[in-house]
């Protein structure tokens, strides 16, 4: 690290002496990338004179710091740009795809990738975004078969094995993924997708101790990582760090705003905090993105059944319970009208039912 911000030292005062030298500026913002000073980097871009700025490796490296740090519009359109303009390469459009997926139209990020691979052909790198993509449309077949082109093409990509952990994990093949995070991490123990693995996996088997080693981790290799916030966040509300948990889980959702798992665990903190205005806002949020998942129902039920809308609780048990009639939330739901009509015993019995059941906090 000394002798990166040594180099960076170096560049800054060079760069000083001749602003407008557009090759010295792209070697000054790559050293501030090579440590991760992505925002720096991008007000020492910000800050250049206009024609420099519009030199094709600036125009290039801020197209790529508006990818990191976010602006996937921006970004999306700054490489637009440079390809409409004859600036074509393997990593120009390997970047527009990714921001198209971050934006989460993967029909154009598939569309860009097929033009991508009759220019250039194969790729490890376009492979694994195709990956992402497959991974997003919930087409996980597809996804391994991207994998597999990836790892033949370069066996030893960390991104490759960590992100064929994490799509084993959201199929539903948890040993699998268990066993896959592990082969990476054993090579790569910063890679990203497979410390996600390690740590949900460490989360759901309730070993804090591991789930807080591999996605504290995770947050300080990735801080933008919306999934590890989310991990980290239902960690430390199972500590009962309600106020920490309720931080980690608000960022998450910024960064996954279509994530529901997410709004729903950010609802029970603040259920949990007594602030159930905002778990009504936090559950409303997971049911508009989608009105078929039970616990949105199950947590709306609950919101109802704790403002004494009592008929209003009622109906959203029972759309609850036709999707999953095992439904955690709907029947805590239920237990509070047992309770409320004087019923306290069977609400009693209902509620012990459901210690330690998925959904319950």
């Amino acid at each position: 690290m000394s002798e990166a911000l040594a180099r960076i030292a170096r560049l800054q005062t060079y760069l000083a002496s001749d602003p407008g030298n557009a090759e010295l500026a792209c070697d000054l913002v790559d050293s501030h990338f090579s440590i991760g000073a992505y925002v720096e980097a991008d007000e020492l871009m910000s800050r250049l004179p206009k024609d420099t700025q519009q030199a094709p490796g600036i125009h290039f490296r801020r197209a790529r710091s508006s990818l990191i740090l976010g602006r996937y519009d921006e970004a999306s359109e700054r490489l637009q740009s440079l390809i409409a303009q004859g600036h074509e390469n393997a990593a120009l459009w390997h970047d527009l795809a990714f921001s198209q997926l971050c934006l989460r139209r993967t029909d154009d990020a598939a569309r860009t990738l097929e033009q991508a691979r009759s220019h250039f052909g194969d790729n490890a790198e376009l492979a694994i975004v195709a990956a992402r993509v497959a991974m997003m449309d919930g087409d996980f077949p597809k996804a391994h078969v991207a994998l597999d082109q990836a790892l033949s093409l370069a066996p030893q990509h960390s991104t490759a094995l960590g992100l064929r952990a994490l799509a084993l994990l959201d199929a539903g093949q948890t040993d699998d993924a268990t066993v896959a995070a592990d082969v990476c991490l054993r090579q790569f123990p910063d890679q990203h997708e497979a410390l996600l693995v390690a740590g949900t996996t460490a989360l759901w088997r309730q070993d804090l101790a591991n789930a807080d080693a591999s996605l504290g981790r995770a947050l300080d290799r990735h801080p933008n990582s919306g999934r590890a916030r989310s991990g980290y966040g239902q960690l430390l509300m199972l500590r009962s760090d309600l106020a920490g948990a309720r931080d980690q889980l608000l960022q998450a959702v910024v960064a996954m705003p279509d994530h529901i798992g997410t709004w729903h665990a950010l609802a029970w903190t603040q259920l949990l905090m007594g602030d159930i205005d905002a778990a009504e806002s936090s559950y409303q949020h997971g049911y508009d993105l989608d009105r078929n998942f039970a616990d949105s129902h199950g947590g709306l039920a609950l919101i109802h059944a704790l403002k004494a809308r009592t008929d209003d609780a009622e109906q959203a048990i029972k759309r609850a319970l036709r999707l999953n009639p095992e439904c955690a939330t709907a029947l805590y739901a239920r237990s509070v009208l047992l309770s409320d009509a004087g019923r306290q015993e069977e609400a009693d019995r209902l509620l012990a039912s459901l210690v330690g059941q998925p959904g319950m906090p």
